[in-house]
């Protein structure tokens, strides 16, 4: 059954993602931003799925905004990356309600292969209509709470960026020419340079958002720096002892995780020493 997707910041770079992954499925696509013109009030009044494709910060105001007009028969689906803020704003609205977290970037022509988080909040007529669509396109769903999702972002997403972010930044403290360090480079470090580089390469509010509002972020970053303090302690103090017993807690919780991560890392390997 074909629907009308009506797309909040349909201009923007995932609001033009769907808009054409829902307009290649046959589906009638009407969007809303700034200088469209429809309004957010026209284009939930004349849609039977209203995706919520629309920055953190400002997400929850217009939620608000265009509560008064949502029906009850209607499909809200927001993509923000934090969803405990934007649920309890879109429990407000009349309509049903799923909360997902699409895992890449508008770049992908194609979903196959790619993880989407699936919190279904409050459904009945619409129970499974996206996870059968996305699933249907190759898409790997992840269903969690919003609370259990927000909590997992400020680990996958929060110490990853901060890592990365934080390494760049530590080569500019240092006055490292980055060119000149690719001269002296092994395959590991040009990989994590790319994923630094990678990072850096977009939009800082995007990685400000992330951070700064997953109310995780504080306890899960101070673990982090409490683990990193405790291998500068024992570098300062020349103890191989406590370096390798420090080593060993670590690679005992990864398990047999390592064996795989050893033969796809050997892959990335091959690849980027081919490359050059």
């Amino acid at each position: 059954m074909k629907n009308k997707i009506g797309i909040i910041g349909g201009n923007g770079s995932m609001g033009k993602w769907f808009s054409n992954f829902f307009s290649n499925l046959g589906h009638d696509v009407i969007i809303s931003d700034l200088g469209t013109k429809l309004s957010n009030k026209d284009v939930v009044e004349q849609s039977d799925v209203i995706i919520i494709s629309l920055p953190m910060q400002i997400a929850p105001k217009i939620v608000k905004e265009i509560s008064k007009f949502t029906k009850e028969n209607q499909l809200i689906i927001d993509i923000t990356a934090l969803k405990e803020e934007i649920v309890e704003k879109l429990l407000k609205t009349k309509s049903e309600i799923v909360s997902i977290h699409p895992l890449y970037g508008p770049s992908l022509k194609s979903i196959s292969g790619q993880t989407v988080v699936v919190c279904d909040v409050r459904t009945d007529k619409w129970n499974g209509w996206i996870e059968k669509i996305l699933k249907k396109e190759g898409a790997k769903i992840k269903e969690a709470t919003p609370k259990k999702h927000d909590k997992m972002m400020s680990v996958i997403q929060g110490l990853t960026h901060f890592s990365l972010i934080s390494l760049g930044h530590a080569l500019k403290e240092l006055d490292i020419d980055i060119d000149e360090s690719l001269q002296y480079t092994s395959p590991i470090y040009k990989i994590r340079l790319e994923m630094v580089g990678r990072i850096l390469n977009q939009n800082p509010v995007v990685y400000s958002d992330i951070a700064i509002n997953n109310k995780n972020s504080k306890d899960i970053l101070s673990v982090m720096m409490k683990s990193m303090d405790e291998l500068k302690k024992i570098i300062n103090n020349k103890d191989s002892e406590g370096f390798i017993d420090y080593f060993n807690k670590a690679s005992n919780h990864f398990g047999e995780f390592k064996k795989e991560a050893m033969i796809e890392s050997d892959k990335m390997i091959k690849a980027v020493s081919e490359d050059e």
